[in-house]
C-alpha cells in the first residue's frame, strides 16, 4: 500500500481522516477535523482517489479506529523507527493492561492517566473508552482532565489528536477539544524546563520505546545518563522509562508497560534490577518468553506492572501463549533472593536456584572464549571449491581466487556443531593475516610482507578492499591495517577447546578438540589444558539436567531455540566430584544412565 501513498506526512493524514470519514459515513465534524477533510473540488481529491481505488480493489469493506492506529504505524519510515522504537501494539495487549490498572480505581471521574511514549495514541484511545462507558463522563471533559501523553515526534502528537478527536466524533460529540498531549522528549523529564502538569500521575500505561544502545543517538545517550538505572554501561532506551514512569506516578499510582523482558537478565539492566530491589516495590510480571507478540519482529516481551507500596517479593507469571487468562497465577520470589548482578531466573525459580546452588558456577569451573571478530565473515572465510599444493580456491561472484594455503587456517563455526555433522564437514579455511611470536601473541603481518610471500591473498583482499572499509560503519581509523580483523579477540587460543552453539533446539552435542591452530567463529568454547576437565564438563552440558535448565531458564528464540550465551548459563552449578566419582562418571556411556548418575547431585 505505501507506493500509493504521498510522501507528505500532512497529506497522508488528510487522505486517512478522509477515508474513515467515507467508510463511517460521518458528515458532521469539528474544525480541527475539518482542515484534513478532502472534497472532490480539493487539490488532493485525486491522491485521494488513488488510495481509494485501491482500498476498493482489495475489497475493503470498514476502516475502523483500530485501522486507523495501525496506518499511523505503517507510514512512519523505516528510519524513524530504528530512531524512536515505535510500533504497534495489539488491542488485546492495551485492553489487558488497561483492565489492570484501572479496575481498581474507584474515581475514575478524577483519574489521570498517562502514556510517555505515546505514539498516534492507542493506549490513550482505549483509556478515554473506558472512561466513558464506565462514568459517562463526555469526553470533552475526558481529554481535558483525564488523558495525558507525551511524545517525541510532532506528528505523533498531531495523529494522537486526529485518533481522539474521530474516537468522540464517531460516539456523537461535535465539538472542538484541549488536549493535554505534549511533544518532547520523556528524557528530559529531569530538567528543570519540564512542565509540572505532566507529572503525578494515577496510572502511567504504554509500550516504551525499543531502541538498542548502538542506534540511541549521541544526545540520548546522554540524557539516559541521568538515571541512576542506566549507569551500568551502554544501555536500551527502553531501561530509564521504567525510573521516569515510577518518579511520575503519584504514591499510590500504578504502571502498566508492555515491554522487552531482556531486562531480566541483560548485563546492561543490572542497575534497573538494582532499583527495584532497593525499593521493593509491587511488581508483576506476565513473561511471553519466546512468544511473538508483535508480528514481524523478533522481539521478545512481557507485561510489567508497578505499584509504588512496598512488597516483600515480586510476583511471577509464565505465558508462553499469551492466553492473558483473567485469573493469572503469580508465584511470588521474595526480593532478598533476587540478585540484581547475576540476573533474575523468575521460571521455576526455587529449581533454578537449587541447580545454581550446586558446586561450582560454570563460568568459574572453566574458562570460556567467543569466536574470532573480523567483522567481515564473507571476505575472510570460505570453503575452497578445490585445492592444489600451494593453494585453496575461494568462488566470489564467479572469479576464482587462490589463496596462499600459509596464509590460512582451520575455522569452524561452532553454532553448526549441535548438528550430527561430523567436525571435519564443517572446518571452512580463514584468511590469517597473523604470525603468533615468541610469546605466544598474534601479530599482524606488514603490508609489505604479505603482498611479497602472499601476492595472490593480497591481490584478493584488497579487490574486497570497499567491502573491508565500510567495516564498524566505516569507523577503521583506529585498525592497525586495513586488512586487519575488526577485533583482535581469540586469535590464539589454547589447544583444548570444548565448541558450543550460540543457540540450540535440543540436547547438546559438544565436541572436544585439541588442536592450537583450530580457529572459531560464530559462537563459543570452553577451552583449557585438562583433557580430563574438559570430558567431565562434556558430561554435564550433555546433560537432560543442564538442557532443562536451559529451557526454564534461558532466552527463548522461535522455533523451539534457546540462547546460550554467558548471561543465561553462566551460573549452573557444576558438582565438585571425588577421583573415585570422575572415574564412574567418565566410564557411562548411555545417556539415559549418565542423567541418573547425575541426578542425585541436583535432587
Amino acid at each position: 500500500m505505501k507506493r500509493n501513498l504521498p510522501q507528505d506526512p500532512f497529506l497522508i493524514n488528510r487522505i486517512f481522516v478522509s477515508i474513515y470519514l467515507i467508510y463511517n459515513k460521518v458528515e458532521a465534524y469539528n474544525q480541527f477535523i475539518e482542515r484534513y477533510v478532502i472534497s472532490e473540488t480539493d487539490k488532493d481529491y485525486e491522491e485521494l482517489g488513488k488510495v481509494l481505488a485501491f482500498l476498493d480493489k482489495q475489497n475493503v469493506k470498514m476502516i475502523n479506529l483500530e485501522d486507523m492506529i495501525k496506518l499511523f504505524e505503517f507510514v512512519i519510515s523505516p528510519s524513524d523507527r530504528i530512531v524512536t522504537g515505535a510500533i504497534y501494539t495489539p488491542k488485546k495487549i492495551r485492553k489487558y493492561i488497561l483492565d489492570a490498572c484501572l479496575r481498581k480505581n474507584t474515581d475514575l471521574l478524577q483519574i489521570r492517566v498517562a502514556d510517555i511514549a505515546c505514539g498516534c495514541g492507542g493506549f490513550l484511545m482505549d483509556a478515554a473508552r473506558m472512561i466513558h462507558r464506565t462514568t459517562k463522563m463526555p469526553y470533552r471533559d475526558i481529554f481535558k482532565r483525564c488523558i495525558y501523553g507525551i511524545d517525541i515526534q510532532n506528528y505523533s502528537i498531531e495523529r494522537c489528536q486526529i485518533l481522539l478527536n474521530l474516537l468522540a466524533l464517531t460516539e456523537g460529540e461535535i465539538v472542538d477539544f484541549d488536549f493535554n498531549l505534549l511533544c518532547a522528549d520523556t528524557l528530559d523529564f529531569k530538567s528543570d524546563a519540564w512542565n509540572s502538569n505532566f507529572s503525578h500521575f494515577d496510572v502511567i500505561v504504554g509500550n516504551p520505546p525499543y531502541v538498542c544502545g548502538r542506534n540511541m543517538e549521541d544526545d540520548i545517550k546522554l540524557k539516559t545518563k541521568w538515571y541512576e538505572v542506566c549507569d551500568s554501561g551502554s544501555t536500551d532506551l527502553y531501561i530509564p522509562f521504567f525510573q521516569i514512569a515510577s518518579e511520575m506516578l503519584n504514591e499510590e499510582g500504578k504502571i502498566g508497560y508492555i515491554t522487552m523482558n531482556s531486562f531480566l537478565k541483560s548485563l546492561n539492566a543490572r542497575k534497573l534490577r538494582a532499583f527495584f530491589v532497593d525499593n521493593q516495590f509491587d511488581i508483576h510480571i506476565v513473561d511471553f518468553r519466546g512468544y511473538q507478540v508483535f508480528k514481524g519482529k523478533s522481539t521478545y516481551t512481557c507485561l510489567f506492572f508497578l505499584e509504588k507500596e512496598k512488597s516483600k517479593a515480586l510476583h511471577y507469571s509464565c505465558d508462553e501463549q499469551m492466553k492473558l487468562a483473567k485469573r493469572m497465577h503469580y508465584e511470588d520470589i521474595p526480593w532478598n533472593l533476587l540478585d540484581a548482578e547475576k540476573g533474575w531466573n523468575l521460571n521455576q525459580n526455587k529449581v533454578a536456584n537449587k541447580i545454581e546452588s550446586v558446586g561450582t558456577p560454570l563460568f568459574e569451573f572453566c574458562q570460556t572464549r567467543h569466536g574470532i571478530a573480523t567483522l567481515s565473515n564473507k571476505t575472510y572465510i570460505f570453503l575452497p571449491n578445490k585445492e592444489d599444493d600451494k593453494y585453496y580456491y575461494l568462488e566470489k561472484e564467479d572469479v576464482s581466487y587462490p589463496i596462499e594455503k600459509t596464509l590460512c587456517k582451520d575455522i569452524v563455526n561452532s553454532n553448526k556443531l549441535n548438528s550430527e555433522k561430523a567436525l571435519v564437514d564443517l572446518v571452512h579455511k580463514a584468511i590469517f593475516p597473523y604470525v603468533i611470536d615468541k610469546s605466544g601473541k598474534a601479530v599482524l603481518i606488514k603490508e609489505e610482507v604479505i603482498q611479497a610471500k602472499y601476492p595472490c591473498a593480497y591481490s584478493y583482499l584488497q579487490s574486497q578492499r570497499e567491502t573491508l572499509d565500510k567495516r564498524d560503519k566505516g569507523k577503521v581509523g583506529d585498525y592497525p591495517a586495513w586488512y586487519a580483523y575488526g577485533r583482535t579477540q581469540s586469535l590464539v587460543m589454547p589447544a583444548i577447546k570444548m565448541f558450543f552453539p550460540k543457540i540450540a533446539n535440543k540436547p547438546l552435542n559438544c565436541v572436544i578438540v585439541e588442536n592450537s591452530n583450530l580457529l572459531l567463529y560464530n559462537g563459543m568454547a570452553f577451552v583449557g589444558d585438562d583433557m580430563r576437565k574438559m570430558k567431565i564438563l562434556q558430561k554435564v552440558l550433555e546433560s537432560d539436567i543442564f538442557w532443562n535448565y536451559v529451557v526454564a531458564n534461558s532466552k527463548p528464540y522461535t522455533s523451539g531455540y534457546y540462547s546460550l550465551n554467558g548471561s543465561n548459563i553462566k551460573n549452573f552449578g557444576v558438582p565438585i566430584f571425588t577421583e573415585e566419582e570422575v572415574e564412574e562418571l567418565l566410564s557411562i556411556q548411555n545417556k539415559i544412565d549418565i542423567n541418573n548418575w547425575l541426578a542425585r547431585y541436583y535432587s
